[in-house]
């Protein structure tokens, strides 16, 4: 990676993705330049944040499922005879124990039937948990990497301002990608039922970019080209459609 601006380095140093004489170069410049050691600690703790978010553990409901069922499912399920067996098992019931065993017999067949077929539905029901756990932690690796990119691609530019609290936003461009990242861990936490949101400024109106969670690290929705600027407000929980009240950041995209 090659910039003649060492202050445009801070998020690819952050992911070690300096050759050996820009990272020693730019070591020094961290040594005089408090502003992009700041960008460095928060693009270090958000890099960690995103690994961390990769692992998806199993939702609690399963656990507290198969832990209150465990005692009552098989390993496994038990044979039931084919439906054409039936009249033969009867049979030979009937010449042992008569008319009683084999009712007796029928409903127990009966029985173990629905047992399996409960046990199969519960084995179906246990397989969609983990399918849909496994496609959320893809969803979530695939943005991860592609946040990562952003922040390590060549052109990276960056530009940072801060809200009427004193909190530090910083969002990172990348024009070859047409993407962009925010990053925001010092926003303080929105009142119940609302999240923060991102807006990109463009022709005059405001196209939404996205929800910033709790990691406050978000890969922003859409394309950057004809954006000049983001904004920030606090919304309902899901998000609006336009923003609904008063930005609390304004920033122009760094050029």
């Amino acid at each position: 990676m090659k910039t003649e601006d060492p202050h445009a380095l801070t998020g690819a140093y952050a992911l070690d993705a300096l050759g050996p004489d820009e990272r020693h170069a730019f070591t020094r410049h961290l040594d005089h330049c408090t502003s992009c050691a700041q960008e460095v600690r928060e693009f270090a703790a958000t890099a960690a944040r995103l690994a961390s978010a990769v692992a998806v553990a199993p939702p609690p409901e399963m656990k507290a499922r198969v832990l209150d069922r465990i005692d009552t499912i098989r390993q496994l399920p038990p044979t039931v005879p084919a439906p054409g067996r039936y009249a033969v098992l009867a049979a030979r019931i009937r010449r042992r124990g008569g008319v009683f065993v084999i009712a007796a017999s029928v409903a127990a067949a009966v029985t173990f039937g629905a047992l399996a077929l409960d046990q199969r539905e519960r084995a179906q029901r246990a397989d969609r948990v983990r399918q849909s756990a496994q496609q959320d932690a893809d969803r979530a690796g695939a943005r991860s990497e592609a946040l990562a990119a952003v922040l390590a691609a060549p052109d990276a530019r960056t530009a940072t301002g801060r809200t009427a609290t004193g909190a530090r936003v910083t969002v990172v461009t990348s024009a070859a990608r047409d993407q962009a990242v925010v990053l925001a861990p010092q926003l303080p936490a929105t009142p119940a039922g609302t999240t923060y949101q991102l807006w990109f400024s463009e022709h005059g109106s405001m196209r939404p970019a996205g929800l910033l969670g709790g990691g406050h690290a978000l890969l922003l929705d859409g394309a950057v080209r004809d954006a000049t600027a983001i904004g920030l407000t606090v919304e309902p929980a899901g998000g609006s459609a336009r923003p609904t009240t008063a930005p609390v950041l304004v920033m122009a995209l760094p050029a």
